[in-house]
């Protein structure tokens, strides 16, 4: 379910929810029952009410809020110091609710109470997609509110390919709200140890270790640096990625320690990553095995040498806390979680 879109890793991203707005009933049966069946759609016959929700629970706070911290000691007027607790951004998979988020919404232009345009002038999260459903007489319209920035998409109802490009609509747009939403989260990590997010080689090498376990949820973690991944079920793994100067610290901190020789051999020679578990992260002498908290490496050539592991052993994340997003899926069909009362799913 999780397509290959062109760019950055991104710092965050998860099954997000799409709402869907038209006066027709008939269209909110069947059109969302065409679409992905892992994509959550709810439905709203009234525009008014469909605001209403985005004003309440069913629109989120965008994340990213509360990791920004700033000093209160300020170096002086015209300066401030903000520190980004990256640490809490994998926390978010521990939110049960984190998928009613509304990332899209797809609304049809002509309905008596207002226009499509008209509502998606009134949205207030400018991170939120808006794809405007029209007719051929509304393509006049449909072009000078995608000029305007009112809209980000429009796709004719009647055009044959209509499913098909709404779905892919919906998706890049989807993408698009996580691009904006961790836009300066992105832009901070890769000043430090995240540098892999952006490289182009590192993506690469990304999309293919994932294509047999395919994440629909990531979350970028430090100490130690890498990505926690979970599938639809809930499976996890570490994604856990390490630089030429990020080894070379740890052989130099456990020779001095006197570690092993397999531990200092495998650092010096980049044949593993080390997940030593201790509070600073590096290797401690009270280590009772400390080989095994070593992880076959794989190298990556970039913008630097990076050397990574796919680690299945995740216990230490409490994954056993976390709902996947096929139960919550299967909770909103039983619960009857729909939005307005002519919701379809």
């Amino acid at each position: 379910m999780t397509p290959v879109i062109a760019g950055p890793i991104l710092p965050f991203h998860f099954p997000t929810t799409t709402m869907f707005v038209d006066d027709h009933e008939e269209y909110l049966e069947v059109v969302p029952l065409l679409l992905d069946p892992m994509l959550h759609v709810r439905t709203y016959s009234s525009p008014r009410r469909a605001l209403a929700a985005l004003g309440t629970s069913a629109s989120r706070p965008v994340p990213g809020g509360g990791w920004l911290y700033r000093w209160k000691d300020q170096p002086s007027r015209r300066q401030e110091l903000v520190a980004l607790d990256v640490d809490t951004i994998h926390r978010i998979a521990y939110d049960p609710e984190r998928f009613a988020e509304v990332s899209v919404v797809v609304v049809d232009h002509v309905m008596p109470e207002m226009d499509g345009v008209a509502f998606c002038q009134r949205l207030d999260n400018p991170q939120i997609g808006k794809i405007l459903l029209t007719g051929r007489a509304d393509d006049a319209v449909a072009i000078e509110a995608f000029n305007a920035g009112i809209i980000d998409r429009f796709i004719r109802k009647n055009d044959p390919h209509a499913i098909q490009r709404l779905g892919s609509a919906i998706r890049e747009l989807q993408h698009r709200y996580f691009e904006r939403a961790g836009a300066f989260v992105a832009e901070t990590l890769a000043l430090g140890d995240f540098g892999f997010l952006r490289d182009p080689a590192f993506r690469r090498a990304f999309a293919s270790m994932t294509a047999d376990f395919q994440p629909a949820e990531s979350y970028v973690h430090c100490n130690p640096t890498g990505l926690l991944l979970l599938d639809a079920m809930g499976r996890g793994r570490f994604l856990l990625v390490q630089t030429d100067d990020d080894l070379r610290a740890h052989y130099e901190i456990a020779e001095e320690l006197g570690a092993p020789s397999a531990v200092l051999a495998a650092l010096r020679n980049g044949e593993a990553v080390p997940w030593f578990g201790s509070k600073d992260g590096y290797y401690t002498p009270t280590l009772v095995d400390p080989e095994a908290c070593l992880f076959p490496a794989t190298a990556v050539k970039g913008d630097r040498w990076y050397y990574y592991s796919l680690i299945d052993q995740v216990e230490r994340f409490q994954l056993h806390m976390v709902k996947p997003y096929r139960t919550w899926l299967r909770d909103q069909d039983t619960l009857g979680t729909r939005g307005d009362p002519t919701a379809t799913r």
